[in-house]
C-alpha cells in the first residue's frame, strides 16, 4: 500500500505480521466500558507503539502534545536519515490542525499524513508530494486527537526543505439552516469545517435550504457527477434530491441548479473515505426556474449562464453559439437585418429606419454586449470607455482614464525596430539580468503577463523577478527607464499548463502607488468585458523575442502589425485547442507573427480615441509564422473581472 511504500522495509514486515494482534487491541479497548480499564489497554499500547517508533526511527522519531488555540512549531527533521515520524495528539474532543509549508522552490520529498497513532493506509489524510508550488502552504486537518506524519527524504539531501507547526481546535460542527430571499445574485457562501484548510476526514455536512425560487450552487475549480453503482467518491459524496454524487477537482467554473417542487431541499456532503482535500466554498443564489438566465444562455454541461450569440463558444458543447441569426451583431427591428456592432452609433445609419443610431446616449437593456456605468446603466454605444465622450449619466464612462496614450507620434517577425517611448506599457520580465518574458503595464503598480512564464517552480518566486519598465534596448540601460522589484504574483487559479486556458498572470509592482512613473512609461487601457474587438481589426503586438523560427533573440523592441481572426477561422486552424478565453491574431499566409521570448507581451488595438487598449497577452502558437498558424492570444475582456477582483 502507499504508506509501505514509503517505510522501512522492517517496519511494513513488522506491521504486516503483527496487523491482527494489533487490530484485536484496538477492538478490545473500543469494547472496554470501564475508564480504568480503557485507560490500561490506551497507556500500555501508546507507550508500546512509542518504543517501537522510537527503535525503528532512532535520532528522527518526534512526539508533541498539542494544547488548544496554540500554535506549536514542530522540530524539523534530521537530514542525515531517509526517514522521520513525528506523533502528535490534542486533547479529547480537540481536533489537529497541521501546516506545511515549503521552504524550497524543488525538491522530492515526500510528506505523509494520518489520521491516527498508527500509520495505516485506512487512516491515510493525504500525501503531499515535492516542494508544490501550486500548494505553497497546506494545512489538512485530523478528525480526532491523534495525527501521525511521516517524512522521506527524496533524491537529494537538502537542508531544512520544509517547516511543520501545529494547532489544536475545538471540533466543528457543519449543520446549517439557511433561508433565502426571492431576490436574484449570490447570498451567501457555506465552506467545509476549517476552510481554507484541508477538510477532516469522516467529515459530514448538511444544509438544509428554504428557498421559494431555484437553488444554485456555485464552485470554483470543483464540480460534481452522478456516481455510478458502487462508484468510492475519494473527493467528497453528496446527496443532492435524491442523487448520489461524486465531486470531482478540477480547473473550471461549475454551478449545479436545483429546480425545486418544495420550499425546502436539504444538500449533504460527506467524506466518508480518508483521503481529503482542499477546503471548499459554495456561493448559494436564488433564480427564477422559468428563467434560469435572463438575457444569457445556460449551459446545460455546467450549469453556467454565458453570453448568447457573441461569436464564442462558451458551452463546452457550444450551444450558446447555434442557430444564431446575428452573431455577434446588432439585429434592426425593422428587417432582422444584421449589422456589425462597431458600425452602431457611429453616426451613419445601417438599418432602414436608422434605429442602429437611436437611444446611443441614453440607457438601454443590460445584454452581454451592452457597456454597464457605475450607476447600473446599460449603453447601447459600442466601447463608450474612454473615448473623450461623457456616455454615462454618472461619468463613470471617462474616469480613470489615464491610459493607452504615447508621447511617441508613429504610424517580432515580419516586424520593425520600435522607437524609444512607442510603446510605453512595454516591460521586460527579467531573472538575473536576462529577459524570460514580457508584459504589459495596466497601472502604477501592476503588470499583466502570461501565467506559463512562471509555472517553473523555480520562477514563481516573487523575489526571483526584475521588471524594466520604458525599456528599448536589453543590452544597455537608458536614463528614462525604470528597474522594479516584483511584490507578489498572481497565477489564475484555472491556468492549466497542457491547455494553456486562462494564461494570465498579474505582477504587483514594488513601488507606491502614487509615485511617477519614468518618462518612457505608461499604462495601456484596460478593457471592460463587452469591449467589441471585431475580427480584422489591426493592432500590434511588441516584444524582444526571436526575429525568426528557432531563430535568437532581438536586443531592440520589435513590433509588428498583426490582424484579429474570427473565431470560425481561429478554430479552423487549432480545433478543439481553441478555449473562449483565447484569440488568434495574425494573417493565414504567416510571415507576421509573435515567437519565442514574446510571451506574456501585449497586443494592443487603438480605438478611434487614439487610446489603446490591451486586447491579449501573447501565450502560444505552433511555430513563428507558419501559414494558416495564427498566433494565439490571451483573450483579456474574458479576465478582466479577474484583474479588476485582484486590483481591488
Amino acid at each position: 500500500g502507499p504508506s509501505c511504500a514509503i517505510l522501512p522495509c522492517a517496519f511494513c514486515t513488522l506491521r504486516h505480521r503483527e496487523a491482527k494482534r494489533e487490530s484485536m487491541k484496538i477492538q478490545k479497548i473500543q469494547n472496554c466500558r470501564e475508564k480504568k480499564c480503557q485507560k490500561r489497554y490506551l497507556t500500555v499500547f501508546f507507550f508500546t507503539y512509542v518504543l517501537m517508533s522510537l527503535f525503528l526511527f532512532k535520532d528522527c522519531y518526534r512526539y508533541n502534545m498539542v494544547v488548544p488555540s496554540r500554535l506549536v512549531a514542530l522540530r524539523g527533521p534530521n537530514t542525515q536519515r531517509s526517514f522521520c515520524l513525528w506523533h502528535l495528539q490534542a486533547a479529547h474532543g480537540f481536533q489537529l490542525e497541521l501546516h506545511m509549508e515549503w521552504l524550497l522552490p524543488e525538491c522530492n520529498d515526500r510528506l505523509v499524513v494520518y489520521n491516527s497513532l498508527t500509520p495505516s493506509d485506512n487512516h491515510l489524510i493525504t500525501s503531499v508530494y515535492g516542494c508544490s508550488r501550486h500548494e505553497h502552504v497546506v494545512r489538512v486537518l485530523s478528525s480526532g486527537e491523534w495525527m501521525t506524519v511521516i517524512w522521506k527524504q527524496g533524491l537529494y539531501n537538502y537542508r531544512d526543505p520544509f517547516s511543520l507547526s501545529a494547532q489544536a481546535w475545538a471540533q466543528q460542527g457543519c449543520d446549517f439552516d439557511i433561508e433565502l430571499k426571492e431576490v436574484s445574485g449570490v447570498q451567501g457562501a457555506l465552506t467545509t469545517p476549517f476552510f481554507p484548510s484541508y477538510y477532516p476526514s469522516n467529515t459530514n455536512c448538511t444544509w438544509r435550504f428554504s428557498v421559494g425560487l431555484g437553488l444554485a450552487l456555485d464552485f470554483e475549480g470543483y464540480e460534481l457527477s452522478r456516481a455510478s453503482y458502487n462508484q468510492v467518491c475519494t473527493q467528497g459524496q453528496w446527496i443532492i434530491q435524491n442523487r448520489r454524487l461524486c465531486g470531482t477537482r478540477g480547473l473550471q467554473a461549475y454551478c449545479e441548479r436545483l429546480l425545486l417542487l418544495s420550499t425546502t431541499t436539504t444538500v449533504i456532503m460527506t467524506s466518508e473515505v480518508s483521503l481529503t482535500g482542499p477546503g471548499l466554498q459554495i456561493r448559494y443564489s436564488a433564480f427564477n426556474m422559468t428563467d434560469p438566465c435572463p438575457g444569457r444562455f445556460l449551459c446545460s454541461v455546467n450549469g453556467l449562464c454565458v453570453p448568447v450569440c457573441d461569436g464564442i463558444k462558451d458551452c463546452p458543447n457550444g450551444l450558446d453559439e447555434r442557430n444564431c441569426v446575428c452573431v455577434a451583431q446588432f439585429i434592426c427591428p425593422e428587417d432582422s437585418q444584421c449589422v456589425d456592432y462597431y458600425k452602431v452609433c457611429d453616426q451613419h445609419p445601417d438599418c432602414p429606419e436608422a434605429t442602429d443610431e437611436m437611444n446611443c446616449t441614453e440607457g438601454v437593456q443590460c445584454t452581454d454586449m451592452t457597456y454597464v456605468c457605475a450607476d447600473g446603466t446599460c449603453l447601447k454605444k459600442p466601447n463608450p470607455m474612454c473615448d473623450s465622450v461623457t456616455d454615462c449619466p454618472d461619468g463613470s464612462d471617462e474616469k480613470q482614464c489615464d491610459c493607452g496614450l504615447r508621447q511617441f507620434s508613429s504610424r517580432i517577425i515580419g516586424g520593425k525596430d520600435a522607437s524609444e517611448g512607442e510603446w510605453p506599457w512595454q516591460a521586460s520580465l527579467q531573472v538575473r539580468g536576462t529577459h524570460i518574458c514580457g508584459g504589459a503595464l495596466i497601472s502604477s503598480q501592476w503588470v499583466v503577463s502570461a501565467a506559463h512564464c512562471f509555472y517553473d517552480d523555480r520562477l514563481y518566486s516573487p523575489t526571483m523577478w526584475t521588471v524594466y519598465l520604458g525599456k528599448l534596448f536589453l543590452n544597455r540601460s537608458s536614463p528614462t527607464e525604470e528597474v522594479v522589484r516584483v511584490q507578489h504574483i498572481h497565477l489564475h487559479q484555472y491556468y492549466d499548463d497542457e491547455s494553456q486556458d486562462y494564461d494570465l498572470a498579474l505582477l504587483k509592482l514594488d513601488r507606491s502607488a502614487s509615485a511617477l512613473l519614468a518618462e518612457h512609461a505608461r499604462p495601456a487601457c484596460l478593457p471592460p468585458p463587452t469591449h467589441q474587438l471585431e475580427p480584422g481589426l489591426l493592432c500590434w503586438v511588441t516584444g524582444w523575442g526571436a526575429l525568426r523560427e528557432g531563430g535568437g533573440a532581438s536586443n531592440v523592441l520589435q513590433k509588428v502589425d498583426v490582424r484579429l481572426v474570427s473565431e470560425e477561422d481561429c478554430v479552423r486552424s487549432y480545433g478543439h485547442l481553441i478555449s473562449p478565453r483565447m484569440l488568434c491574431a495574425g494573417y493565414r499566409n504567416g510571415k507576421k507573427d509573435s515567437c519565442q521570448g514574446d510571451s506574456g507581451g501585449p497586443l494592443v488595438c487603438q480605438e478611434a480615441s487614439g487610446r489603446w487598449f490591451l486586447a491579449g497577452v501573447v501565450s502560444w502558437g505552433r511555430g513563428c509564422g507558419r501559414p494558416d498558424n495564427y498566433g494565439v492570444y490571451t483573450r483579456i475582456t474574458r479576465l478582466t473581472d479577474w484583474i479588476k477582483a485582484i486590483i481591488s
